[in-house]
């Protein structure tokens, strides 16, 4: 650890050893090579030389207010702000082990903190703050709490933060007087706390106030003797590129500042003049000149710690961060205009140091200065990759530029998108924000408009000018305190938009230290699921254990993707032995659980010594799967190839939960050259109704599987080309659509790691995608018509499609849905045909499924038994993609609450709540795959002069987000809405009947993440008055068509079609004329 500057660091850093390209073999035990000091407390502002030190035993994590259920609750109902309330308060943080609190942000009520009252931070057993938060970032407790270590709404636009770094041995926890609404607390864990002193909240550490309030205008670094600046002054013709240095080492860059002619100094300049740098042969730098110094949006005033930008006439650009390098290093200005800039200044600041020639050697402990700078249209439900980096290294700075180009509703919804950080492959983000500009650790889009901080910067926000289509932001990050280090690979997105929905132009800058080579290995995996794994493991649980199956998604950018595991869920000691590298410098061990009960407690022996508690407070009925790590000191595993562990679940605390546990061993780092194992055998799901669902196997390999390719064809053989590369997940599975129905693809499948290894290609398999089953009772691929007559008689009817009419009217039962009852179609036994459903509700709650056979239905049969109960509407659609429909209900009212029950085939399970707060009061329930998934997600239309779509889209255990708008102005007052994919896209879209005089139909089309058009008209004279319309698709095309039940006396009752030519629904056309007389009710229909 580094408690200042002391010649202990300084021979520790020279005495880094040289390592070789590969770890020692398992068993084989090797001398450890020195790994870099840690900074902690306040050298991590006093020794800003030591960034390019990594450190592969902290971590850095961060507890935050985020929504849970993956929508945009990120603290407004205050849901998921505490960790818990039993005790201390409001609890926002919490863990055990030595670390560090480096960064904690908060907003509310525009940024005024005072309803959040005090805050108390704990550290070891000792308070060392307890006061009104608001009182902490004004500043008025006196230093070390002062500006720029604290910063209320005023100073950081809308949020408040603190930056004193607080460092303990044992154990933290962080709580609020009140529910504090939008809160992120980032932290460190170190390996071994030996060294570790608490922090003192009396020394004021004056000298680190004063480097930070001079920002932006000096070198925060501590001098090196010997620095020379290099001067040099370039023209750049258009297209070309001038070295601005070219170095020898070892050394160190510690300025690189450029100046240009004032009239040159535009926005599009500083966008086409990218700087580049090469350290030791390595191309690591090439950022367009404005991200480089903190602005994306043009010359603009920026005061940041690492780079400044002084946008006064003839003011400099300059950049701090430390940039070592053994043998050589080349500074250069490219020009990737059309246009020449003539008069560019450049100094370049750099002095020797011998300690980079081993640090930077191989296996050293340093990394070489880095950016990851792209550019682009964002995709719509995918994050914006702020950093995609294999390797080991640490990242320490942002700068994200987002420009929106479409005009309407919320301009700067942009800024809604959470940050996710995931660190050495774990599926589960360390970090997930709450929004963009709280990871910019400001508040409110920025309500106190532009600013340039020491840590953060909003240095831009445009609105239709300079160059601005509609509405722009500019705005950085430095990671000083919380540098965020990984040893294998780091992943870092950010939302666009609450659910990756507002279509923008974005590019990015992120900051790095970096090494091609990897720092850990995986070095035994044990499946707890699996007997024969365990029996190989000595695995033992001191109680009987509960054994489960849970199919369940990550939180974050994974939670699409439904996984099942066996989870064992223990209540006394579980003991099991993992094998490490005997060379290692620390293991971590981590497990992936089930979260649903918050507060799992276990403390842990290695081979019967201490090895600290594992706490894991976090808890998430919703999402429920989680990758969470403990770290085991590495006195406790060096030179030990095998080590025996315990786990003690602590007392009170819920039962420890794992499906999996993997060693990860801290090593020499080495180059990964291994490829990963195959997938084996893909598995192709029986739900293929608008998509494809794929599934395989875990591939094995030493650093961890960084994606999995998929690759589809008609070819039967499927070369593994990019163009036949259809998309890549970082979890077993895949969901190929939307695919319009009919389509055939072949598929193979491949793993790749962090280093680019790809694996043996799956063999391939085959699948067809399956038109809707609506009401297709005979399994032709015709949706049919239905009649429930209820009353005395309670018969149902079917007249079968033909493709251009309706059959004869035929009895199918003679017994079956009764008065007030709500009857329903579905193919709930996956046969292909559909069959029909009942359900009673009021109290008794009834449901009823008759199953279709060749010739009608089969007898009734209750398949649950308190379902919908009372005036709840009730709906079908097979909601996890299996191929089975299952059945929702809306409670509606007050409650918003969405209830699920999946079909087993045989009946239908337990009922689950899916969504909480969706459907409110009179709204009108819908289903439909809208998203193209082969999972059919929820709607509601409101109606009225309101006339808004809310969706909710499934990822096969619940429904996310809730207030998710689709469009604005649909199915105005009391119009009928449905789905159905109408132009046979693969997606599900929305139809409206106005019904009455105008008989006119409309639809909007989905795009995946909204209705598209507003006031498209597909037929002008259709179910007019108050006929019965319905949508189903009646010709087999794979296109949803309309058809509308006139109803009346039993003359009148005709049943009329109007087909989809996908662009609109032709001239309608009488397909029965006696179908659906007076209070019968006719499927498929919208009628209730």
């Amino acid at each position: 650890m580094v408690f200042g500057v002391s010649a202990r660091v300084l021979l520790s850093l020279c005495g880094v050893l040289l390592g070789a390209g590969a770890p020692p073999p398992l068993h084989q035990a090797a001398p450890a090579a020195k790994t870099a000091p840690e900074t902690v407390g306040w050298d991590a502002y006093r020794r800003l030389d030591l960034l390019p030190e990594l450190t592969p035993g902290t971590q850095t994590r961060q507890f935050s207010s985020f929504d849970r259920s993956g929508g945009n609750d990120d603290g407004f109902s205050g849901r998921g702000s505490c960790l818990r309330t039993d005790g201390p308060g409001c609890v926002l943080a919490e863990s055990r082990g030595a670390g560090e609190i480096d960064s904690l942000w908060f907003t509310r009520d525009d940024g005024d903190v005072t309803a959040t009252g005090d805050i108390r931070i704990v550290l070891d057993g000792v308070t060392v703050l307890d006061a009104p938060l608001q009182h902490v970032v004004d500043g008025d407790l006196g230093a070390p709490f002062v500006w720029p270590l604290v910063s209320n709404a005023d100073q950081n636009s809308g949020g408040v933060t603190v930056k004193v770094p607080m460092a303990y041995r044992a154990s933290m926890l962080v709580t609020t007087t009140n529910n504090p609404s939008f809160y992120h607390v980032a932290y460190r864990r170190f390996a071994d706390g030996t060294e570790v002193q608490r922090f003192d909240p009396d020394d004021p550490a004056a000298d680190v106030v004063a480097e930070l309030r001079a920002a932006g205008r000096a070198d925060p670094k501590p001098a090196r003797p010997g620095a020379v600046t290099t001067s040099v002054s370039v023209s750049l013709p258009a297209n070309d590129t001038s070295t601005l240095a070219a170095l020898d080492g070892p050394a160190a860059i510690s300025a690189v500042r450029i100046r240009l002619p004032d009239p040159a100094a535009t926005e599009s300049a500083l966008h086409t003049l990218r700087i580049r740098m090469t350290f030791d042969g390595r191309h690591t730098v090439d950022t367009p000149l404005g991200e480089f110094f903190g602005s994306g949006l043009g010359e603009r005033e920026v005061r940041a710690l690492m780079f400044g930008m002084d946008a006064e006439p003839g003011g400099w650009y300059t950049a701090w961060w430390p940039m070592p390098y053994a043998s050589s290093a080349t500074v250069a200005l490219a020009n990737t205009s059309g246009d020449a800039v003539a008069g560019v200044q450049a100094q370049i600041v750099h002095a020797p140091d011998s300690r980079w020639s081993a640090a930077l050697g191989p296996a050293g402990s340093a990394g070489y200065f880095t950016t990851q700078s792209r550019a682009g249209t964002a995709t719509a439900g995918a994050d914006w990759p702020l950093v995609d980096q294999a390797g080991r290294g640490r990242l320490v700075g942002t700068v994200q530029v987002v420009r929106n180009e479409t005009a309407g509703g919320n301009e700067r919804a942009y800024l809604e998108g959470d940050e996710r950080v995931h660190i050495d492959g774990s599926l589960s983000p360390q970090w997930h924000g709450t929004g963009t500009e709280d990871y910019y650790e400001s508040g409110w889009y920025f309500n106190r408009g532009e600013y340039t901080g020491v840590f953060t910067g909003n240095t831009g926000h445009r609105i239709r000018t300079d160059g601005c289509a509609v509405e722009c932001d500019s705005m950085y990050r430095l990671h000083i305190g919380d540098t965020i280090g990984y040893t294998t690979g780091l992943r870092m997105g950010i939302e666009h938009g609450p659910h990756n929905d507002v279509a923008v132009r974005e590019s990015s800058t992120a900051f790095l230290y970096t090494r091609t080579d990897v720092a850990s290995r995986i070095t035994d995996t044990l499946t707890t699921g699996v007997a024969g794994d365990r029996t190989a493991h000595g695995y033992a649980e001191g109680n009987p254990a509960e054994q489960y199956q849970l199919p369940a998604v990550y939180e974050g950018d994974d939670d699409r993707d439904t996984l099942t595991d066996d989870i064992r869920a223990s209540r006394g000691p579980v003991t099991f032995r993992m094998a490490i590298d005997p060379g290692n410098r620390g293991v971590r061990l981590r497990r992936t659980g089930d979260q649903n009960a918050a507060y799992q407690s276990a403390t842990v022996t290695v081979d019967g010594a201490d090895a600290g508690t594992w706490l894991q407070p976090l808890g998430n009925s919703m999402q429920r799967r989680l990758d969470d790590e403990h770290v085991l000191p590495p006195a406790l595993t060096a030179g030990k190839s095998s080590i025996t562990l315990r786990l003690t679940p602590a007392d009170g605390s819920p039962s420890w939960t794992a499906a999996r546990y993997t060693a990860f061993s801290l090593v020499e780092p080495f180059t990964d050259r291994v490829p990963p194992g195959g997938v084996g055998t893909v598995t192709v799901g029986a739900g293929r109704t608008h998509a494809v669902a794929l599934t395989w196997a875990l591939a094995g390999d030493d650093v961890g599987v960084a994606a999995y390719r998929v690759y589809a064809s008609t070819e039967a053989s499927v070369p593994t080309t990019p163009a036949n590369l259809v998309g890549t997940s970082t979890t077993p599975q895949f969901r190929h659509g939307p695919l319009p129905a009919g389509q055939t693809r072949n598929y193979r499948v491949l793993a790749v790691d962090g280093s680019g290894n790809a694996g043996p290609v799956s063999p391939v398999v085959r699948a067809t995608v399956r038109g809707r089953d609506t009401s297709d009772v005979d399994g032709d691929g015709r949706d049919d018509a239905v009649l429930f007559t209820q009353g005395a008689g309670a018969d149902v009817y079917t007249a079968r499609s033909t493709g251009h009419a309706f059959g004869p009217k035929t009895l199918a039962h003679d017994f079956f849905s009764l008065d007030a009852e709500v009857p329903l179609t579905g193919d709930v036994n996956g046969d292909g045909r559909a069959d029909i459903l009942t359900f009673t509700r009021g109290d008794t709650a009834d449901v009823y499924v008759a199953l279709a056979t060749p010739t009608g239905f089969g007898p009734s049969a209750t398949w649950h038994d308190y379902f919908a109960a009372g005036d709840e509407w009730p709906e079908v659609g097979d909601v996890n993609g299996d191929g089975l429909t299952d059945i929702i209900t809306f409670a509606r009212g007050d409650a918003g609450d969405v209830w699920v029950a999946l079909s087993t085939g045989t009946g239908f399970g337990p009922s689950v709540r899916w969504q909480d707060d969706f459907g409110y009061g009179g709204e009108r329930p819908a289903v439909g795959d809208f998203d193209g998934d082969g999972r059919d997600d929820i709607a509601v239309f409101t109606g009225g002069s309101q006339a808004d779509v809310y969706v909710s889209l499934s990822n096969g255990v619940a429904f996310v987000p809730s207030g998710w708008k689709w469009h604005e102005n649909f199915a105005v007052g009391g119009e009928l809405p449905g789905t159905g994919d109408v132009d046979g896209d693969g997606r599900d879209d929305v139809v409206t009947f106005t019904r009455g005089g105008p008989a006119d139909v409309y639809v909007s089309l989905s795009n995946g993440s909204a209705f598209v058009q507003t006031g498209w008209k597909w037929q002008d004279y259709f179910a007019a008055g108050a006929e019965t319309p319905g949508l189903a698709d009646v010709d087999g095309d794979g296109r949803t068509d309309i058809l509308t039940f006139t109803g009346g006396t039993p003359a009148q009752a005709d049943v009329w079609v109007a087909t989809s030519t996908g662009t609109s629904f032709g001239p309608s056309a009488i397909w029965h004329d006696a179908f659906g007389s007076g209070t019968e009710v006719p499927r498929p229909s919208l009628t209730r």
